[in-house]
């Protein structure tokens, strides 16, 4: 009897404590949403840190300037394979997600509206920069892994230099964003133009 009224005091508190879990269970150290113009920021100082270490390195290994006795997939030019220094793939993916989450941003809230040309000139500027290190790469279907598209298809360099939302596309929407802005709101987080 005793261990029956164990069992059912031990049901009973399991049960007791699920109304409003979701919201005692929220981490305020891992935000669901940043502001774009701390995301903008980021994303042109990382881009611009990393791919400027990558630049210097690559170029004086790929050119025969120096050697590495460690990290030596460079002196085979092997682009594809991680190492210290030797892997752009992963930093264009990442700030091009990340430009993703400002350019939606952007087109979800009017309040940011603002961000919309700046982020598809980052988007054409970092994809250029992209294939034309490594060719066809996912691209169109690259960022929508929100939706369930986990393995994105490569598209030709050419799709993604000219066709709609391509390269040349994001560039000519971009200065037609930023020259159409009508509001009221300033760009922040500009640290390449200020604004």
């Amino acid at each position: 009897m005793k261990n029956i009224l164990y069992i059912i005091f031990f049901v009973g508190f399991l049960t007791s404590c699920t109304k409003d879990f979701e919201d005692l269970n929220t981490n305020p150290n891992a935000p669901n949403s940043v502001q774009p113009s701390l995301l903008l920021r980021q994303v042109i100082y990382d881009f611009g840190e990393q791919m400027s270490y990558e630049g210097f390195v690559a170029g004086d290994l790929l050119g025969q300037h120096r050697t590495a006795v460690d990290f030596n997939l460079f002196d085979r030019h092997d682009l594809k394979s991680p190492q210290l220094g030797g892997n752009p793939w992963d930093i264009f993916y990442t700030n091009l997600r990340d430009n993703e989450i400002i350019l939606n941003q952007a087109r979800n809230t009017a309040a940011f509206a603002v961000y919309e040309g700046p982020a598809l000139i980052l988007k054409a500027y970092m994809a250029a920069g992209l294939t034309d290190l490594f060719g066809d790469v996912p691209y169109f279907e690259a960022f929508d892994g929100v939706n369930g598209t986990v393995k994105a298809k490569y598209d030709s360099q050419e799709d993604i230099y000219q066709s709609v939302n391509g390269i040349l596309d994001n560039l000519e929407k971009g200065i037609t964003a930023i020259n159409g802005y009508t509001g009221s709101i300033s760009l922040e987080g500009d640290i390449l133009f200020d604004g």
